[in-house]
């Protein structure tokens, strides 16, 4: 099992191998892969359907397995990543169906056995409830950014329900295109994006990184100065009227890994960084 330190310490791997990226427009995708499991009726699925529940009474205990392609996006790092999925179907009753999210842990492809569960890690990547049909967005930006950074091998993830939670059910990608899951990427960089297409002007440097209590942070003068979390929410801005800036990140932060976005000449320039809260 993969602990949360244990993530940040090999993701600080490619802290410090790949300080300087360069910022690319949003990136949307289909699935590669998708399907329901369902141990408990024999029969074909609805290819068109992913269904989500773990009911005793009636006997369901269905999972989603999801999974994206992201081989050409392989080292590079995302601001933030959303899962959309179009539900089409709740339980009559009205209630809602409380998921968790999981990495899985290995290969699979469509055709996975439909009556088997697959296998996967017990850290939960992400929550959310079911409550309504339509659309609903989901935040993936940590488990995508392990993917990328290959500290989690992508096999795409599982949608499992909390016990005693009844069916939702959602369009797959053999559905018809405007309900179809997709996968948005906001913010993607990678390594050195630009620098065959111009000089870039706009260059951060950040030491000790990582760090325990404070980060010096250099930029040119007059820069406007941001860090992010991974999944896209804005803790800090500032217009620099110096070089030198001391970041001490608030009580209310916790460790992890953050994005320094520095805007100078009208450039972007973004730097990962990975703190350690003592």
């Amino acid at each position: 099992m993969i602990t949360r330190r244990t993530m940040y310490m090999m993701l600080s791997i490619g802290v410090l191998l790949s300080p300087i990226f360069c910022l690319n427009a949003q990136i949307t995708m289909e699935p590669q892969y998708d399907m329901y499991t369902d141990p408990d009726h024999t029969g074909a699925h609805p290819a068109a359907e992913l269904w989500v529940a773990n009911y005793d009474p009636a006997g369901n205990h269905q999972r989603i397995m999801i999974m994206f392609d992201l081989s050409s996006y392989m080292g590079g790092t995302v601001d933030s990543a959303f899962l959309n999925l179009d539900r089409f179907f709740g339980c009559p009753s009205g209630d809602p169906t409380h998921t968790k999210i999981y990495a899985i842990t290995e290969p699979w492809n469509e055709s996975w056995p439909e009556n088997v569960h697959i296998s996967h890690d017990t850290l939960e990547w992400a929550s959310y409830t079911f409550s309504s049909n339509g659309w609903h967005r989901i935040n993936i930006t940590s488990l995508v950014n392990a993917w990328l950074s290959g500290t989690v091998t992508n096999y795409g993830l599982v949608i499992q329900a909390l016990p005693d939670n009844k069916f939702s059910k959602f369009y797959s990608r053999e559905a018809s295109p405007s309900v179809r899951p997709y996968l948005e990427l906001f913010g993607y960089s990678s390594v050195g994006e630009e620098n065959n297409a111009r000089e870039i002007s706009c260059i951060i440097k950040a030491v000790p990184n990582p760090f325990y209590s404070t980060c010096q942070i250099n930029v040119p003068e007059g820069s406007t100065v941001e860090i992010f979390r991974t999944d896209g929410r804005k803790i800090y801005s500032v217009k620099s009227s110096r070089s030198l800036l001391i970041w001490e990140p608030p009580e209310s932060i916790g460790s992890g890994v953050y994005f320094i976005h520095a805007i100078h000449d009208e450039q972007t320039a973004i730097m990962k960084i990975l703190y350690f809260k003592k």
